[in-house]
C-alpha cells in the first residue's frame, strides 16, 4: 500500500477502482501514542511500587517447622524434649533457662514451673544424627515408622513421656505402651501441636485439674488450722503443774467455748514484765501509759490540758 497525499484525491495520487482502504484518524489531546497526559504524575507511580504485597509463607515450611522446632527458641529439638500441657514441644535447656530468668512470653504463660512439663522421648530416625542441622525430619515413630514431620498426628503418653503415632494406636488396640509396657488411661494420650479444637480441650482439662488441686490445698490448710486449734485447746485443758483444786473447778466448771479458749490462748502467751524493786504497779505502769488525772484536766482557749507529772 501506500500513503495518501495531504489535500490530493483518490484520482490524483492513483487510487483505481475496487481498491481497498484503510483510514486511520488521529485526534489531539494524547494517549494511546505514547505520550503522557495531565492525569500522571510521579506520585501515582511511587504508590504503585511502594505497594508490595507481603510474601505468602509456604505451608510446607510452617509445618516442619512446627513439628521440627521447638516452640520458644525455634532452634530444631535436640534431646532432652518436654512437653506442655497443651501439646507443645520444647528444648528443656531453652525453657528452663526462660523460667529460669523470667523471660517467658505471653503466650507461654501457662507454664508455671517444671512441675508443669512432661519429659518425652522421641524416637530418632536410624543413620540420622539429631545433632544435624541440615537435616529437617530426624524423629519418627518406633512402631509404625511414620516420620515426624507434621503429615501425620502422633500422641505423647504423659505417664511414660514416649511419643507414637495415632496410627500405631490405632492398629495395636492396646492398654499399655508400645515401647515400655507401662499402663496408661485414656486422658494420657496428649495430642502433639493439635488442632485449636484440640488445644482448646486440653486447655480445659488443665484449668479444672489446677483448679481441683487448688480445692485439695485449701482443705488441707483448713485440716491444719483446726488440728493446730484443737492441740491448743487439750494443751491448755490438759497442762501440767495443775493442782489437783485446779483440776477439780475445771471439772465443775462449763465447757469451754471457742471464744473462751482463743482469750485463754491469748491470756496465757501474753508476756508478763517483772516489775522491778520498791515500786508499785501504779507507778511502773505510769511508764507506758498516759497520767489518769489528764482527764480532769481541760483546755480553754489560752491553756493547754498537758499532764503536769510529765512536765
Amino acid at each position: 500500500g501506500k500513503l495518501l497525499g495531504h489535500g490530493r484525491s483518490l484520482q490524483e495520487s492513483g487510487v483505481g477502482r475496487w481498491s481497498t482502504l484503510h483510514l486511520g484518524v488521529r485526534v489531539r489531546g494524547g494517549g494511546g501514542d505514547g505520550g503522557a497526559t495531565g492525569a500522571e504524575s510521579r506520585d501515582c507511580y511511587l504508590k504503585m511500587y511502594a505497594e508490595k504485597k507481603p510474601d505468602k509463607v509456604d505451608p510446607n515450611e510452617a509445618r516442619l517447622a512446627r513439628w521440627c522446632q521447638c516452640a520458644l527458641s525455634c532452634d530444631y529439638l535436640r534431646p532432652p524434649c518436654v512437653m506442655d500441657p497443651l501439646g507443645n514441644l520444647y528444648n528443656k535447656e531453652a525453657l528452663v533457662h526462660a523460667l529460669i530468668t523470667k523471660s517467658l512470653p505471653k503466650k507461654f504463660r501457662h507454664i508455671r514451673g517444671l512441675k508443669d512439663l512432661t519429659p518425652v522421648h522421641l524416637s530418632a530416625i536410624p543413620g540420622v544424627d539429631p545433632d544435624d542441622e541440615h537435616v529437617e525430619t530426624k524423629f519418627q515413630c518406633p512402631v509404625s515408622g511414620q516420620e515426624f514431620n507434621g503429615k501425620f498426628k502422633f500422641v505423647a503418653l504423659k505417664n511414660c513421656g514416649h511419643v507414637l503415632s495415632v496410627r500405631a494406636l490405632k492398629e495395636v488396640q492396646s492398654s499399655s505402651c508400645l515401647v515400655c509396657f507401662a499402663e496408661f488411661k485414656a486422658e494420657d494420650k496428649i495430642p502433639l501441636n493439635g488442632t485449636d479444637e484440640e488445644v482448646g480441650l486440653l486447655r480445659e482439662r488443665m484449668e479444672a485439674e489446677r483448679a481441683a488441686a487448688r480445692r485439695v490445698t485449701r482443705k488441707e490448710k483448713s485440716g491444719e488450722s483446726k488440728s493446730n486449734g484443737v492441740a491448743a485447746i487439750e494443751s491448755i485443758e490438759g497442762g501440767s503443774g495443775e493442782d489437783e483444786t485446779n483440776s477439780s473447778k475445771r471439772k465443775d466448771a462449763p465447757p469451754l467455748t471457742h471464744s473462751s479458749t482463743m482469750k485463754a490462748v491469748a491470756k496465757k502467751a501474753k508476756p508478763l514484765l517483772p516489775i522491778p524493786a520498791n515500786a508499785t504497779k501504779e507507778i511502773y505502769q505510769s511508764i507506758f501509759t498516759s497520767s489518769g488525772s489528764r482527764s480532769n484536766l481541760k483546755e480553754t482557749y489560752s491553756c493547754r490540758a498537758l499532764p503536769l507529772a510529765r512536765n
